[in-house]
């Protein structure tokens, strides 16, 4: 009859499965390592003006942005979507002032938005100025 102890070694041994090879191995890429956020400052560009009042947007959208847009657009639909994305792009003087003003035109206010999420969401547009 075998003994408590050597039946105890062998269940421990069968319950104990070899360690699962990496899924790296299995898969053909490697992970990307993406850079911290530095405090880098924000290059930024004209994009309309009110009287003589410059407003910028980044030359250079992050693509978080497009994701933002993407999530709020999937939980409240692409029009509520619009303003979150308008407020982090322009900013919020901006933003403000063009909510403010009674000079846009619907022509004008199309435009910057049609701009905006063009530039955020990666799509090449043909150039030209509202009217």
């Amino acid at each position: 009859m075998a003994s408590t102890n050597t039946r105890q070694t062998a269940a421990a041994r069968k319950r104990t499965a070899a360690k699962p090879k990496p899924v790296v191995d299995e898969l053909d890429f490697e992970p990307i390592r993406i850079g911290a956020n530095t405090d880098a400052v924000e290059e930024r560009v004209p994009l309309f003006y009110i009287g003589d009042d410059e407003y910028t947007i980044p030359k250079s959208i992050p693509p978080g942005v497009a994701l933002q847009f993407m999530r709020e657009a999937r939980e409240h639909g692409r029009e509520l979507a619009a303003a979150p994305l308008l407020i982090r792009v322009l900013g919020e003087d901006a933003y403000l002032a063009l909510e403010e003003s009674q000079e846009v035109s619907e022509d004008q206010m199309e435009w910057i938005i049609d701009k905006v999420l063009n530039l955020a969401l990666g799509r090449k547009q043909k150039e030209g100025k509202a009217k």
